[in-house]
């Protein structure tokens, strides 16, 4: 299986415990692919929340869940693009 150039994770073998983590490693993938951030841009932003958690004092951490932190990685970056536009203010759809 052949991921993203430039991702670096064993394309090989990606191992998920939920479906929703196979779709946000699909849905990350494919937003990169498309053009809308490079791939650098989400490892740099998952690198960052990681760094967050290790960082927070221990017993605010919660439990570690690579996922959720892949999660809200996927969310800043695609806020910092503007990947999603809310329709202008008036309109009805």
């Amino acid at each position: 299986m052949r991921l993203h150039d430039t991702c670096t994770t064993d394309a090989a073998a990606p191992q998920f415990d939920h479906e929703w983590q196979r779709r946000a490693f699909g849905l990350a993938l494919a937003l990169s692919e498309f053009g809308h951030y490079d791939w650098s841009d989400f490892q740099q932003s998952l690198i960052e929340t990681i760094g967050r958690w290790e960082d927070a004092p221990e017993a605010q951490r919660g439990e570690w869940q690579y996922y959720d932190h892949w999660v809200s990685a996927l969310q800043k970056v695609v806020d910092d693009h503007s990947v999603l536009d809310a329709p202008p203010r008036g309109e009805d759809h």
